[in-house]
């Protein structure tokens, strides 16, 4: 049998992409392959369990990819609207968190749900626990999809197997080769959305939250900032603002640069307003200890942290000099971490590069020269920061590839 359309992997992008191809073209056949026991494993990780689905705030920030500026050709500040339009006629209501939309039962479960329904209401065939092992384009432009059971011909193919990340939910890196033999270019991929390694020893402040400002630095300038939670870890600095800071970071690692990350630990208060308060808990509790001073700021083991790294000999507040209060003034607003190294693809929500956009046309996500062959999902060199973004991408991008896919169809029908 020769399958009008084969989609490869059974994330967001290949579940919607294979209803797209079928809504579209409903006399196509269409058979959806996927390694796991089961369709949409990692969404089921998603958003806490509560599977994050899109969001109403975009900007350029929001998307990392080598061709910067292809992303935003898909996703635009209407396609959450998209997204949950595309769910309500799945049968999915949402509910909006100050732009971050989740499905209205705040259970990752209920997108499952509906998308495995609806492939079986299309009458989709699935294989699952089945894993791709390469592709190959023959000369009449069809398409062999070999895989560990068996091989498949088929017109066209929709390549959603997602990436390297999160190996114990199906991530892997194996699908970065299936194309080998078709020469397809890759943007080298890494761990993204993922924690940062320090130089410096911080094990001490190990568990420690901190609200602040993240910013991403790099010979002195400023590549990015976000405001949110910092979490200390041995070794490790973590939190969805390092994450979403990671992406950029590991990129200027990969080319021989040296990023630093800076927290501005009390963004809301001056650095005059800063120093004022600390000479005058000086003159008022002047007997108290400078842990005590910092404590009524910051937690108690940034505030160890702080003495250490300073040097600062005094144990009273009062024994604190003019230098001393700038130096702790100047940690505050610019404590200084300097990044060598980040995690692995086991501690990371995503996985950066993939397909190169450069090979990929806007308007179907079709790879130039290969009539028929689609790539959407994380397995494009396209990664969101967190908060819905990537599943946002890969709906958004699942839709174009399957509903482009399904009119070929039509089209050659006709």
């Amino acid at each position: 049998m020769i399958y009008d359309i084969i989609v490869i992997g059974g994330g967001p992008a290949g579940m919607t992409a294979a209803i797209k191809a079928k809504e579209t073209a409903p006399s196509a056949s269409v058979k959806l392959i996927d390694k796991n026991k089961k369709l949409g494993k990692k969404l089921y990780a998603t958003g806490n369990g509560k599977c994050n689905i899109a969001n109403t705030k975009l900007d350029l920030s929001c998307y990392s990819s080598a061709n910067e500026f292809f992303p935003f050709q898909f996703v635009t500040t209407d396609s959450h609207n998209d997204v949950m339009d595309f769910f309500e006629s799945l049968g999915v209501s949402s509910y909006d968190d100050n732009g971050y939309i989740y499905p209205a039962s705040l259970q990752a479960s209920t997108i499952v749900w509906a998308l495995t329904d609806r492939l079986k209401i299309l009458g989709i065939e699935n294989s699952t626990s089945e894993e791709v092992l390469s592709i190959k384009q023959e000369k009449d432009g069809t398409y062999i999809v070999d895989t560990d059971k068996g091989g498949y011909r088929t017109t066209q193919v929709i390549l959603a197997p997602g990436g390297a990340a999160a190996p114990k939910l199906g991530g892997s890196d194996r699908v970065y080769r299936l194309l080998d033999d078709l020469n397809v270019r890759f943007v080298k991929p890494h761990p993204a959305l993922c924690k940062l390694k320090c130089h410096e020893y911080i094990s001490d402040m190990s568990g420690v939250r901190a609200k602040a400002v993240v910013r991403l630095m790099c010979d002195g300038e400023e590549y990015d900032h976000e405001r949110g939670e910092v979490q200390f870890a041995s070794g490790y600095l973590s939190g969805i603002a390092v994450f979403n800071m990671s992406i950029q970071c590991i990129d200027l690692m990969e080319t021989g640069k040296k990023p630093y990350i800076e927290l501005e630990l009390v963004p809301d208060i001056s650095d005059d307003m800063l120093a004022d308060r600390m000479r005058r808990f000086a003159e008022v509790n002047g007997r108290r200890r400078v842990e005590a001073m910092l404590n009524g700021i910051v937690n108690e083991k940034i505030a160890g942290y702080i003495i250490k790294s300073l040097g600062i000999k005094a144990s009273e507040a009062a024994g604190l000099d003019a230098a001393d209060i700038t130096s702790i003034c100047d940690m505050l607003k610019h404590m200084r971490f300097n990044i060598d190294g980040f995690g692995s693809y086991e501690d990371s929500q995503a996985a950066s590069g993939g397909v190169d956009t450069l090979q990929l046309r806007a308007d179907n996500l079709e790879l130039d020269g290969h009539r028929g062959l689609y790539a959407a999902g994380e397995y494009v060199d396209v990664t969101g920061k967190c908060g819905g973004y990537n599943i946002m991408w890969a709906v958004i991008s699942g839709m174009r590839a399957g509903e482009s896919a399904g009119k070929r169809i039509k089209d050659d029908q006709n």
